[in-house]
Formats: C-alpha cells, structure tokens, sequence
C-alpha cells in the first residue's frame, strides 16, 4: 500500500494528481514548476497585503503563460497591470478594509 492509499486517495484520485510518479519524474515536475516555489515563498515572507496582491497577480500571469491560450494570458496581464496603478492599489487596500470592517 502506498503512502497516498494509506490516507485514502482512490486509484483514479493517485492517477490524476500524479502520486504514483517515480521520484525522477517528481523532481522534473518540481523543476518546471520551480517559479511557483518561488512566489510561495515570498508571499509568505511578505506582510504587506498589497504586495502579497501583486505576488499573486505576478504568480497567475507565470500560470497563465503555460497554457496555450491566449485570452487567459492578455487577461491576467490586463489586470496585473491595473492592479501596479495607483487606483489598483487603492481598489485592494480598500478591499482589505471592507474584510476587516466585516469582521
């Protein structure tokens, strides 16, 4: 039994988000999605909530370009750049107001 049975994942669920990769196949994995370690690690690192806005938006534009489309990657970049505006900066920090008010 392995270690993803062991906690209850179903065949299907093993297959699918690739618990049964030998650990070559896990560390090329890991190294094509190495960028995302990246923007994990600073986003936790960094306490601004704004700045955590932009690692994210910075993060889903790195994702989008993975993808063969090309609407999701002009939308993403659209609103990335929105949000590095003064406005956009200020549209997120009065998000996160109306969060805390609501708390």
């Amino acid at each position: 039994m392995t270690a993803a049975e062991q906690f209850g994942a179903t065949p299907d669920e093993i297959q699918q988000y690739g618990a049964n990769l030998s650990i070559w196949e896990a560390l090329k994995l890991l190294q094509r999605y190495a960028p995302l370690v990246g923007y994990a690690r600073e986003f936790v690192t960094t306490l601004d909530p704004y700045k955590k806005a932009l690692i994210v938006s910075d993060a889903c534009e790195w994702v989008a370009s993975q993808t063969q489309a090309q609407a999701d990657d002009q939308l993403v970049k659209l609103l990335a750049d929105v949000l590095k505006t003064q406005q956009g900066e200020a549209l997120v920090r009065w998000c996160l107001l109306q969060v805390e008010a609501a708390r």
